[in-house]
Protein backbone atom coordinates (compact mmCIF):
# COMPACT_ATOMS: atom_id res chain seq x y z
CA UNK A 1 0.00 0.00 0.00
CA UNK A 2 0.79 3.76 -0.77
CA UNK A 3 0.18 6.45 1.69
CA UNK A 4 1.37 9.80 1.33
CA UNK A 5 2.66 11.02 4.84
CA UNK A 6 3.94 14.58 3.33
CA UNK A 7 0.12 15.51 2.40
CA UNK A 8 -1.86 12.98 4.44
CA UNK A 9 -5.74 14.26 4.55
CA UNK A 10 -8.37 13.69 7.07
CA UNK A 11 -11.69 13.99 7.80
CA UNK A 12 -11.93 16.74 10.93
CA UNK A 13 -15.82 17.17 11.44
CA UNK A 14 -19.16 15.22 11.26
CA UNK A 15 -19.98 17.73 7.94
CA UNK A 16 -17.21 16.07 6.10
CA UNK A 17 -14.41 19.21 6.40
CA UNK A 18 -11.26 17.54 5.11
CA UNK A 19 -7.56 19.11 6.29
CA UNK A 20 -4.80 18.08 4.62
CA UNK A 21 -1.58 17.31 7.29
CA UNK A 22 2.03 16.78 7.18
CA UNK A 23 3.14 13.93 9.04
CA UNK A 24 6.08 12.59 7.56
CA UNK A 25 9.02 13.99 9.92
CA UNK A 26 6.83 13.28 12.94
CA UNK A 27 5.63 9.81 12.26
CA UNK A 28 9.57 9.05 10.66
CA UNK A 29 11.13 10.00 14.05
CA UNK A 30 9.07 8.03 16.36
CA UNK A 31 8.96 5.33 14.01
CA UNK A 32 12.83 5.47 14.15
CA UNK A 33 13.49 6.56 18.17
CA UNK A 34 10.33 4.59 20.00
CA UNK A 35 12.64 1.38 20.31
CA UNK A 36 9.42 -0.13 22.80
CA UNK A 37 7.83 -0.88 19.01
CA UNK A 38 9.96 -2.99 16.97
CA UNK A 39 13.93 -2.85 16.96
CA UNK A 40 14.39 -3.85 12.96
CA UNK A 41 16.56 -2.62 10.44
CA UNK A 42 14.05 -2.59 7.93
CA UNK A 43 11.58 -0.87 10.33
CA UNK A 44 14.10 1.98 11.27
CA UNK A 45 14.97 2.14 6.90
CA UNK A 46 10.90 2.53 6.55
CA UNK A 47 11.45 5.43 9.24
CA UNK A 48 13.60 7.33 7.18
CA UNK A 49 12.13 6.59 3.86
CA UNK A 50 8.90 8.23 5.54
CA UNK A 51 10.32 10.88 7.27
CA UNK A 52 12.78 12.14 3.85
CA UNK A 53 9.52 11.04 1.65
CA UNK A 54 8.14 13.69 -0.89
CA UNK A 55 5.47 11.56 -2.11
CA UNK A 56 4.36 8.53 -1.73
CA UNK A 57 6.00 5.78 0.11
CA UNK A 58 5.02 2.00 0.21
CA UNK A 59 4.34 0.67 3.47
CA UNK A 60 4.80 -3.55 4.12
CA UNK A 61 2.22 -5.12 5.32
CA UNK A 62 4.69 -7.03 7.16
CA UNK A 63 5.31 -3.43 9.47
CA UNK A 64 1.18 -3.13 9.48
CA UNK A 65 1.27 -3.34 13.34
CA UNK A 66 4.20 -1.94 14.47
CA UNK A 67 3.04 1.59 12.67
CA UNK A 68 -0.10 1.04 14.32
CA UNK A 69 1.45 1.00 17.76
CA UNK A 70 3.37 3.92 17.12
CA UNK A 71 0.86 6.23 16.02
CA UNK A 72 -1.53 4.93 18.88
CA UNK A 73 0.89 5.68 21.36
CA UNK A 74 1.43 9.45 19.60
CA UNK A 75 0.55 12.38 19.98
CA UNK A 76 -1.51 13.19 17.19
CA UNK A 77 -5.04 14.50 17.07
CA UNK A 78 -7.16 11.95 16.85
CA UNK A 79 -9.05 12.26 13.58
CA UNK A 80 -4.79 11.77 12.02
CA UNK A 81 -4.90 8.68 14.30
CA UNK A 82 -8.06 7.37 12.94
CA UNK A 83 -6.72 7.66 9.68
CA UNK A 84 -3.91 6.32 9.88
CA UNK A 85 -5.34 2.82 11.43
CA UNK A 86 -7.65 2.85 9.36
CA UNK A 87 -5.43 3.17 5.94
CA UNK A 88 -3.28 0.52 7.56
CA UNK A 89 -5.32 -1.33 8.77
CA UNK A 90 -6.75 -2.29 4.94
CA UNK A 91 -3.11 -2.99 3.99
CA UNK A 92 -3.01 -5.93 6.49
Amino acid sequence: MRINFKAFEVQTSFEGAKKTFDIAHELGNMMMYNGSILLDIGFEDLAKTIYYSEGEVEVPACYSKAIIEVVKQSSFIAAIKREVINQISNNQ
